[in-house]
This record gives C-alpha cells, structure tokens and sequence, in this order.
C-alpha cells in the first residue's frame, strides 16, 4: 500500500492519480463493467483508511472524516469514469478505431500523472496497478502490454532544444475579463436570407442544392485568385517577423497579414461550431459584426477593419451544419472575402474510396443528414471545397489554426521556413493535434494516434520558429469554452469553443456538447498590442422561431 505525503495537496494528487490509472486500465478492454468498479471502489476505501493512518501522527482520524474522504473520492472515481466515457464520443481519423483512441488517450493520462512524481510516488502507481491487475487471478495480454509501454515511456527521456531559437520580442499580449455581451439587434436581413432547411425530397433537395454549390464554386475560385496574388510570398521568410508591415495574402493554405502599426484592428474568433448555428449568429450580433463591417466600408479613415476567423469544425454534431453554419459562413466570406479567414477543421475532409465520397471522421452527422437525399455529386463538390479551405492565419505574432502542431518528427523533416507549413503532412497534423500538461510527449505516444498530443516545450519550439506568441485554436472540446492551456512568457496557447449550450435546441437532446459553455473573443490589436477578450456566447437567444426561422420549419428533437 502507498505511503501518503503529508502535504494534503500532493496526498490528493496521489489519490486522483490512483484512480485514473487504476480505472484506465479497467477500460483497457473497453468495458469497465459492474465488478470491476465495485473492486475499485473497495480499494479507494483501503487507500483512505491508509492516508488516514499516515495523517494520524497527532491522533486517530475520526470515522466521520474517513467516510467523507471515501465519499469524495468515490465521486472523483465517478468523474474519472465520466471523462473517459466522453473519449468514445470523440472524432477519429481515417482507418482509427474509436477503441484505438481511447486506448491512446488513456496511456496519455497515465503518463502525464505519472510525470508530476518522482521514482518512488512512480513506483507506489504501479504497485497499484499490478494489485489491480491479479484481482481477478489473470493478467491478460493487453493488460500486460499496456503497463509494459506505459514504463517503457516514463524512462524516455526526450529533450527539445530551445537555447538556439529567438523568442518574439516585441509586442504585448493581455487577456481580457470574460463578459457576456448584449445583442445589438434580434435579427439581421443577411443572416435571415441564410435560414432555410433541406427538403427530405430528392426532388426538391436537387433543386435546393444547386444554390449552396453554386456558392461553393464561388467561393473556391475565389479562393484561386486569392491564392494566384500570394503565390511564394511565404518563400523568402524565415518566420512570421519578417512579415512586411501592411502585408496580406494567402500563400498556398497559409493566410499571413502584417499589421500596420498605426491602424486599429478588430477580429471575432470563433471556435468550433458544429452545425449550433444559434451560436455563430447570436456572436455575430454580440459583437454588431455587420454594423462595424458597413462602417469601415464607409469611411475606412475614420472606422477600423473588422475581420471574422473561423477555427473551423463547422460540421457535424448539431443539427444545422451544411444548410446553417457552413453555408452562412461561406456567403459571408463571399460577401467580405477581405476580412472573412475560412479555416479548415479536421471534420472538413471527406474522402473518395470506389467513386463514392465518404466521410472518415466519425460521426459524420452532416453527411448522414442528407444520405438519403443527395446525389455523390453533392459530397463530392463538399470535398473539393474542403481540399482548398486554408488551414492556419498568422495576424501579427499571433497564429490561428484548427488543432495545434505537427508530430516532432515530421517538424523536424520538413521545416525549413514559412512556406514549408504548405507541406501536405503538417497541414494534415495541424488539424488533428492537441496540447499535453507535460514538457514533452516522447515520439511513441504520438505516433499511437492520429490525434497525437504534443508537450509544452515541444509548442514553445515551434511557436519560435515560426516566430509567433500565441497559438489561439479549437479542436478540442472544453466545457469551460475558452482555456488558457499555456501562459508562458514565450508561448502562450488558447483553446476556444464555440459550439455547445446546455439547453441549445441545436444540439440532440443528448449530446455531450451541452457540457460545454460556449465562448468566443474579440481582439483588439493596435501598435503591437493585442487585447484578447472572451465572451459568452447569448445562444439561446436565438432558439425562438422570432429570431431564427430553422426553428419555425417544425425542427424534431432526436
């Protein structure tokens, strides 16, 4: 039995840290069933009757404070068992399993637990483990090959180099007080144009149709001319610095624009989305985004650029993704095609296997919604849409993309500049990545999944050689909405998540995403300083059938 630290801090550390890995590795099976949480349960009563015996040098511990320690702890065990759970709901890449995920999500949180102690702490874990293990008498295989890898990488000591690279000097970031803005109206003529369903028909769905994809071919020949003006801008750069003040172009899949020192910018940043369409038009009218956009078209002398950026996942898990999110983004990147930054998310890709488009991230709900409607012309005509959406922007020295950083080893191979992140692999990377509480994540874990995990250090050496200061990204679902992971001087990351609601009528009535409180942020930037400010997002607002017709066209509950 493990020794207790006398610090209560480090004591409840050990015990989360005894949890986790002991109903990790319950689910090492994918089925943490009835028995085995009874004997996990049992065990946390054995552990805190052995803390309360390490903490009783002045005196035994009442039985009183020993049921409500066991209370408590139960209920760590059962959020630890909801966390996980919540892993099988999560999007996986093409020819990834779910039960792959998992099992690599899992090793991930051992491993980052298992790094906050030393030998010994290290040592009393798997002790606990290995009790867990012979309970039923047999060690099976996966079991065992799963605590053989886990050691395995705890003795990795993997090093990331950071005394040659430059830090971004110059500039100042703050982070602002979260709020919840007001709407400046109720309803506004262009988002309202938007607001139309598919029809279950073929017939008419053929029909309906025609409209979003003429857009869509809009916006990627759009998209061309934009691209055909930036071509090799990137080339001569060695990081975002270097970048000429006033710049703006879009270099293959990588937007860059140079702020002038003397001119004041406004962006909107909005997270992932997936089809909550009452959330992208309740922070469009937070913000007065179409008010600000008039006013700068104006008079541009008198009124700053307003810009919009999507993070992407405009698709899947709520009810309005192609006929809502997705389409209204695109017109307003049409209308606005200046000032609107359409980035990709790892659920916009959608593949061609035999002549028929598939979606290999699943769920595939926006897919699934119109199968039985649309011709493969329609997905297909999606797909190359996807292909050409760019999929990061450098504003200044901040950086904005879908996930996070390439895989260490496909940095280091194809790194040789700016133009370098136009590389098929590390655009594909990017979108799937997401950030770990440690250092470094050793090259084994990351390659057990195609939704690797990168370390701190490992963000700090990109971010430098990039020369950018704040990764500001989506990607991962945080109930919180808005997360500062990293907040080093050298490197700050921000996680934002714009989809979610806990009554949102966008969402199933049980998807997970009603956990999440969703936010999104402004940011004011002017001669090299930039103010990020959060905010809640007023979704429910537009839940009425007033304020927004997807809800008078009798939407069904599922």
């Amino acid at each position: 039995m493990i020794t207790f630290s006398s610090d209560p801090y480090v004591a409840e550390n050990q015990m989360r840290a005894i949890i986790w890995h002991l109903v990790a590795f319950a689910y090492i099976d994918a089925d943490f069933d009835v028995s085995e949480k009874d004997f996990i349960r049992g065990y946390i009563k054995k552990l805190v009757e052995q803390r309360a015996t390490d903490a009783g040098n002045s005196g035994p511990v009442s039985p009183d404070i020993i049921a409500r320690w066991t209370e408590h702890f139960h209920e760590v065990l059962d959020e630890i068992d909801h966390q996980i759970q919540g892993y099988f709901q999560e999007s996986t890449a093409h020819g990834e399993s779910t039960e792959q995920f998992v099992l690599s999500r899992l090793k991930l949180g051992c491993f980052e637990l298992l790094e906050r102690f030393d030998d010994k702490g290290q040592e009393a874990i798997f002790a606990a483990v290995e009790t867990l293990m012979h309970a039923d008498g047999v060690v099976h295989e996966n079991e065992q090959s799963f605590y053989d890898e886990l050691l395995a990488l705890i003795h990795l000591h993997e090093e990331v180099a950071l005394d040659e690279l430059e830090l971004v000097s110059e500039g100042e970031v703050i982070i602002g007080e979260s709020h919840k803005p007001a709407v400046a109206m109720n309803n506004h003529p262009f988002l309202s144009q938007q607001e139309w369903d598919f029809a279950r028909d073929r017939a008419t769905f053929a029909e309906q149709a025609k409209k979003d994809l003429e857009r869509v071919d809009e916006v990627m020949k759009k998209l061309e001319v934009q691209r055909a003006a930036g071509a090799g801008k990137l080339g001569p750069l060695k990081n975002f610095t270097e970048l000429p003040k006033g710049a703006k172009f879009l270099d293959g899949h990588v937007w860059a624009v140079g702020p002038h020192p003397e001119t004041h910018y406004e962006l909107l940043v909005l997270g992932d989305l997936h089809g909550c369409y009452s959330n992208l038009k309740a922070a469009l009218l937070q913000v007065d985004f179409f008010a600000k956009a008039q006013a700068h078209a104006d008079d541009p002398n008198k009124n700053p650029p307003i810009y919009l950026v999507f993070l992407g996942d405009y698709i899947d898990r709520g009810r309005f993704s192609l006929s809502g999110t997705l389409r209204t983004a695109l017109q307003l990147y049409l209308r606005m095609p200046e000032h609107v930054f359409l980035l990709r998310g790892n659920h916009e890709y959608y593949v061609e296997l035999g002549g028929k488009v598939l979606a290999p991230v699943r769920p595939c709900e926006a897919m699934d919604s119109i199968a039985a409607v649309a011709e493969n012309e329609v997905f297909a005509t999606y797909m190359r849409l996807f292909e050409a959406l760019p999929n990061m922007l450098a504003f200044g020295d901040l950086f904005f993309v879908h996930g996070g950083i390439p895989r260490a080893d496909t940095f280091a191979e194809h790194y040789t500049g700016l133009s370098s992140l136009n590389v098929d692999d590390l655009r594909f990377q990017m979108m799937w990545s997401d950030p770990s509480e440690v250092d470094v994540v050793p090259l084994d874990l990351q390659k057990a999944s195609a939704r690797f995990p990168f370390g701190r250090r490992q963000f700090q050496q990109f971010m430098t050689r990039i020369g950018s200061r704040v990764m500001i990204r989506g990607h991962e679902k945080i109930d919180e909405g808005m997360r500062m992971v990293y907040q080093d001087e050298a490197a700050k990351l921000i996680t934002l998540f714009s989809a979610g609601g806990a009554d949102n009528d966008d969402l199933p009535a049980k998807s997970n995403y009603r956990e999440v409180q969703p936010m999104a942020m402004t940011i004011r930037h002017h001669a090299g300083v930039s103010t990020l400010t959060p905010f809640e997002i007023d979704y429910k607002r537009f839940n009425d059938p007033q304020h927004n017709a997807f809800f008078r066209q009798n939407v069904v509950s599922s």
